[in-house]
């Protein structure tokens, strides 16, 4: 391979590597922070900040050691390293700044494990642009074909990592793949040009980013069962007491997105039956339709809901983003493989599904994130098409509703409204930030009188009216009317999305992690 050609690959690669540090980035930061646009408006952000860096100390580097082509390997070659390092160095800082606020702790994150590898990989278009200009009418031809290299290589890896590497493969491997593979062509470049101590440096800065731990340290009691990164973010299903959830700290098995609970199941009911009180709600609320009624669940979690659906004889079709989900639910809480599960977005499939259902019920919830495109006034449009006349929508939603922390789900009541929906709003018991919302909204007012819905480790729900949040204390004057064209939701909601990830984060390094 030619001398030009060499380079171009290298731009090709480092290109590439760019956009699989800020994906490697964003999903790390998941489990601590996230995946709110907060989170990835901080990623872009410093992901533009690494490379305008770069740019600038490259064309530096250029100037003053013009024609060195071993500038360019070490450049990579360290690029690759701290690419490597990301999942220990990401861990290391993020236990640091997890009680900062989510901007603050997102950005002084980023900036330690996120930002060194892209200002090394900034660097290096513009080395490859001096090492093949000789004649300065080639400079404009020269940066424009390293660019465009630089950028397909960037556009293949995106598809790449995000549709096929990181769902299969998580994080880990991956960047230590890619910085292997951005780092071999460099390391034998300079072994080759007998650059002295070059292999032994080498060899000793790879093998102690290698040794060190990226896992957690977990108590004892603190049972991982399945760990996975993917479109959601982290996904672990973990067997742990109850703690602060039951009296006696009953064992049971949890669904965690993001370090953040979506389902636990008692260990000693088969799975079958949540440790939440909360839970009964849901399906208290269904009983009042008849037995066979067609109901769309968006949102499978660990499938409790879809068990007690069942318990009511209701013909159920769930739809999930996340196939993983499907698969854990199905292994570790006992779901049954019958069930008719669409791997799909949640709006993509009303859209097109061309069904009608009596119940819809939204439960796409991950503690600081809101399905915002869910939960606006053309969303409500689009389920109405698929409501049966008589039918209802039921969401879950977080148990803020006044001040400044409830002015999200005011807004959200206020969207239902404006949809034409009677809406009545049940709260679980319990305190604004440990409870759940649930809006209940149909064409026509319900009647919840008549409710039948029981689970042998909870008293049955004698009246459903006694959670009702009165409708004359409802003020909604500082309320939106949600809408596609204005994104408002995530905005809204910043101020409780900063207290559940703080009470969620705070839970688990009490109980889990050991120092």
């Amino acid at each position: 391979m030619n001398r030009r050609r060499f380079l171009l690959l290298l731009s090709f690669l480092e290109g590439g590597s760019v956009m699989a540090c800020e994906l490697i980035g964003a999903k790390l930061m998941a489990p601590f922070f996230g995946t709110s646009l907060y989170v990835w408006a901080s990623v872009l952000a410093l992901t533009l900040g690494g490379l305008t860096i770069g740019y600038f100390l490259g064309g530096k580097l250029s100037r003053k050691y013009n024609g060195n082509t071993n500038i360019l390997y070490w450049v990579l070659v360290l690029a690759s390293l701290l690419l490597i390092l990301m999942p220990w160095s990401s861990h290391f800082v993020m236990s640091k700044a997890i009680n900062l606020s989510l901007e603050a702790g997102a950005i002084l994150s980023l900036s330690v494990f996120l930002l060194p590898p892209l200002v090394f990989m900034g660097m290096v278009s513009p080395l490859i642009i001096n090492l093949l200009t000789d004649d300065a009418t080639d400079a404009g031809n020269n940066a424009g074909n390293v660019y465009a290299i630089s950028t397909l290589g960037g556009i293949l890896f995106t598809f790449l990592m995000g549709f096929y590497v990181i769902p299969n493969f998580g994080l880990h491997r991956p960047a230590l793949a890619c910085g292997l593979v951005l780092m071999a062509l460099p390391v034998w470049q300079l072994i080759k040009s007998n650059f002295k101590n070059s292999l032994t440096i080498i060899l000793i800065l790879l093998f102690s980013f290698l040794n060190q731990n990226t896992g957690n340290s977990y108590n004892k009691e603190y049972k991982v069962l399945y760990q996975s990164e993917g479109i959601l973010g982290q996904v672990k299903v973990v067997d742990h007491p109850s703690y602060e959830f039951t009296k006696d700290a009953i064992p049971g098995r949890a669904l965690i997105v993001n370090n953040t609970l979506q389902t636990f199941v008692g260990l000693k009911n088969n799975y079958k039956y949540s440790i939440w009180n909360w839970s009964q709600y849901f399906p208290t609320a269904a009983s009042i339709f008849p037995k066979g009624s067609k109901v769309l669940l968006l949102g499978l979690g660990g499938g409790t809901i879809v068990k007690q659906l069942n318990t009511l004889g209701f013909d159920v079709d769930v739809v999930e983003i996340d196939k993983r989900i499907g698969e854990i639910s199905f292994d570790f809480f006992g779901l049954n493989r019958e069930t008719n599960l669409i791997i799909d977005d949640a709006r993509h499939y009303i859209k097109t599904c061309g069904k009608k259902y009596d119940i819809v019920i939204y439960d796409t919830f991950l503690s600081e994130s809101v399905p915002e495109h869910l939960l606006t006034i053309e969303g409500f449009e689009n389920v109405k098409k698929i409501l049966k006349k008589d039918g209802m929508i039921m969401s879950n939603f977080y148990g803020y509703f006044k001040d400044l922390n409830g002015r999200a789900a005011r807004s959200v009541y206020k969207t239902f409204l404006e949809s034409g929906f009677k809406v009545d709003l049940l709260a679980t018991p319990g305190k604004e930030s440990t409870r759940n919302l649930i809006f209940l909204a149909s064409h026509s007012q319900k009647d919840f009188s008549k409710t039948n819905y029981s689970e042998p480790n909870y008293n049955k729900i004698d009246n459903l009216y006694d959670f009702f949040i009165d409708p004359r204390f409802v003020n909604l004057d500082d309320a939106v009317i949600l809408s596609d064209y204005k994104p408002q939701l995530s905005k809204l909601y910043n101020s409780a999305a900063r207290e559940w990830k703080k009470n969620y984060n705070n839970y688990y390094r009490k109980y889990f992690m050991t120092e």
